[in-house]
């Protein structure tokens, strides 16, 4: 064969598919897959890693990798070093014993996995092929440079028929992301149309049972409070929005009685919400359902019956989100779902066709996201999917059969749907351009669907003490925990700007922002410092289900911490840089604990045994503690071995929740803290370690769930995420 169209010896050309190791690779698609497991690669990282495919066994220079991948580009020294970094990461390869990508010192990198090209049959859909003539028994079998020929050969009739999909593509007006996705799936894209287009936020849309109206909250353009309006659910219907509620409190959470006569929804003021209900045509003033003192109340929705509704609600302006049942009899919320009170809790109820299940969104700790099911009377929570990125809502087919929910995975923000039996994500095709998708709701009895297109995002405000909030890290996507370095140099932080959570830093006045993770997928939490300034500490979920911590070496080498069975998140260093503490629920009977590893590696220690879900030394060597199961932050004294230890606690004046566990931080003799109030402000207060005295630093607003909360060395400035707002509007897809 002629090297120049051999798609292993090719300069020119990327192989479509090849093994390397135990590794199916698809080099045109920046893909690794190993049985489920699936790493998406940055496009340069994959090129490399195709350089060494074609030479495998032979040692490459850093000179030959910069004509072959960065021919007629300036780049940086180590641009190299990072992507074997990330190749090894992808690949779950190590440099000390490495099984897949060797270093040789001072010469360059060498593959030493086997690698060989699969065969790939003929898509039958595209042509038609006489039956092969059977082999004669007595033909002996091909000698394996024989073997490779011809499927080299086939592999270059394959790609010639993908260039004819393609076009046939092309000329059928199959254009872009999103038809790709749903030409490839055999799936027709679903028209939506715009329902609202007002200024301000349209948000908790729901769908009347017969599809015709939709009702939803408005914030009337300016900021202020929300309040309930119905309008028919296409734009092109007539009709005007109504509203059917008025006042300075902020009305919200809209729910359809199942005979489409009523609207039940959440009012809410600084001390609490209640719950009303009011004629769906606007003809009588509200009256109120029931008084729910100090809860906090997202969510609501009514049962197929009639009977009952459900919301998801707290007590108190922080903790866990649970799932509540409100008979409408008059009788008192039961409470169905009790999360940890660290996690931010159980979102997004949405009941089932026979309303004997309600199906929900429950975040974890580090943020993670599952899609639940859950007897309405009771009993054992089931999992369907585990998410990593932000799920924003969910509903039930009309046949009970499956789960639609809003989510961003795989790239892609959009609508999925699992099937409740069991099965992985579908993708729903949507035919427009419609953002980031959020709060879908279905009719119950005809075939429709409506969602907000939510554009508010995150970002890091600095601000000093009573001075109003200036952005400091801001993107068009999530930007999130940060944390200083000890030189006040740099910030690390969490953010989506390139599509994942990932890891990325920034000079302190938020420029030169660059990433220093590219896991592609995975969600990755609180990156933490060490003494140093030199190595960062941070949870990922690399596998998808566990939580393990990384430390980024100076040099960028990115190297696995702990492998233990079960969570660890929320890593801390000591003040030495010598040990990394964190939180685990490895014990026996799964409560979290505190637990300190070697920086270097090794086994881990437990340090609590009352519990601990964040934890971070003070300049005098005691450890400050969140507990799981209540409010505060707890000091624990150092003990004869240097090792603090709960057994002589005390608490401080601080008001930490559970759920708060990374809105803290220590610098010095002073613990910063974020706590939060009922009205939805916040506090930024500060707690002297060992005397508890107290200050307050700022009053702030807009914070999310689980911001995080940054101190410039000093003091002199602090760092919290804000969410910006943004516009919204609902749309309507009314063939679902």
């Amino acid at each position: 064969m002629d090297p120049a169209t051999d798609p292993l010896t090719s300069d020119s050309t990327l192989p479509s598919r090849l093994r390397i190791g135990d590794w199916r690779v698809e080099p045109m698609a920046n893909r690794l897959q190993r049985e489920d497991e699936v790493r998406r690669l940055e496009p340069k990282v994959m090129e490399v890693l195709v350089t060494m495919a074609r030479r495998p066994g032979e040692t490459i220079s850093r000179d030959e990798f910069m004509a072959e991948v960065w021919a007629g580009t300036i780049v940086t020294d180590d641009v190299l070093a990072r992507c074997i970094s990330e190749l090894r990461k992808a690949l779950g390869d190590s440099a000390r014993s490495p099984e897949y990508i060797e270093t040789i010192r001072k010469r360059g990198y060498r593959l030493i996995a086997p690698v060989r090209v699969p065969e790939t049959p003929a898509p039958t859909a595209f042509v038609a092929r006489p039956a092969a003539s059977p082999v004669p028994a007595s033909r002996p079998s091909p000698s394996p440079r024989e073997a490779r020929r011809d499927d080299l050969r086939q592999r270059k009739r394959t790609r010639a028929r993908a260039f004819w999909i393609v076009g046939l593509a092309v000329l059928l007006g199959v254009g872009g992301f999103a038809a790709y996705r749903a030409f490839g799936d055999g799936l027709q894209p679903l028209g939506s149309v715009p329902v609202t287009s007002l200024p301000g936020v349209e948000r908790d849309p729901a769908l009347s049972p017969d599809g015709r109206m939709v009702a939803y909250a408005w914030d009337g353009g300016d900021g202020g409070a929300f309040n309930v309006y119905v309008q028919p659910a296409s734009a092109d219907a007539s009709g005007q929005p109504r509203a059917l509620t008025s006042g300075d409190a902020d009305d919200h959470s809209p729910a359809w009685s199942p005979d489409g006569e009523r609207v039940a929804f959440a009012r809410c003021l600084p001390d609490g919400c209640n719950v009303f209900t009011t004629a769906a045509d606007g003809s009588e003033e509200p009256r109120q359902l029931a008084v729910l003192e100090r809860f906090q109340v997202r969510h609501l929705v009514w049962s197929p019956d009639g009977t009952r509704l459900a919301f998801a609600g707290r007590r108190g302006g922080s903790g866990a989100f649970g799932l509540h049942l409100l008979p409408l009899d008059g009788g008192p919320p039961q409470r169905l779902t009790a999360p940890p009170a660290t996690y931010p809790g159980d979102l997004y109820p949405a009941f089932g066709p026979e309303g004997d299940r309600l199906a929900f969104v429950r975040t974890a700790l580090d943020g993670r996201q599952d899609v639940c099911t859950v007897p309405v009377d009771g009993g054992t929570v089931t999992r369907h999917v585990l998410e990593q990125k932000g799920v924003t809502g969910l509903d039930w087919s009309t046949d009970g059969k499956e789960i639609v929910y809003a989510a961003n995975r795989e790239g892609t923000a959009g609508l999925w749907s699992v099937e409740v039996a069991g099965g992985r994500p579908r993708w729903i095709a949507l035919g427009t351009d419609i953002g980031e998708v959020s709060e879908p709701s279905i009719a119950d009895a005809a075939r429709g669907l409506v969602f907000a297109q939510r554009l508010s995002r995150t970002q890091i405000v600095g601000l000093y003490r009573d001075g109003q909030p200036e952005p400091v890290i801001s993107s068009t996507r999530e930007d999130t925990q940060p944390d200083v370095s000890p030189d006040g140099e740099r910030i690390a932080f969490v953010s989506t700007r390139s599509g994942a959570h990932e890891v990325w830093v920034a000079d302190r006045d938020g420029r030169s922002p660059r990433p220093l993770t590219s896991f592609g997928g995975p969600r990755v939490s609180t990156p933490r410092w060490a003494p140093g300034s030199e190595r960062i500490v941070f949870a990922a979920r690399q596998d998808g289900a566990q939580a393990d911590l990384f430390v980024i070496e100076p040099d960028g080498e990115i190297r696995r911490l702990t492998d233990a069975p079960g969570d660890e998140v929320a890593p801390s260093w000591s003040r030495d840089g010598e040990w990394v503490y964190f939180a685990s629920p490895r014990a026996r009977n799964g409560m979290w604990q505190i637990y300190r590893v070697p920086a270097q590696g090794g086994e881990a220690q437990v340090v609590t045994r009352y519990g601990g879900v964040a934890a971070m030394e003070a300049s005098d060597g005691a450890l400050l503690v969140v507990r799981p199961d209540r409010r505060g932050l707890y000091r624990l004294p150092p003990g004869p071995d240097g090792v603090a230890r709960d057994n002589n606690v005390t608490r401080l004046r601080a008001n930490v929740a559970p759920a708060d566990w990374s809105n803290w931080m220590v610098d010095g003799v002073w613990a910063y803290v974020l706590e939060r109030h009922v009205d939805g402000t916040a506090a930024v207060v500060r707690v002297e370690t060992v005397s508890s005295e107290r200050e307050v630093l700022a009053r702030l607003d807009g914070i999310p769930d689980q911001p995080g909360l940054a101190v410039m060395p000093g003091g002199e400035r602090i760092f919290v995420t804000q969410v910006e707002r943004g516009d919204s509007d609902i749309a309507y897809v009314p063939d679902f």
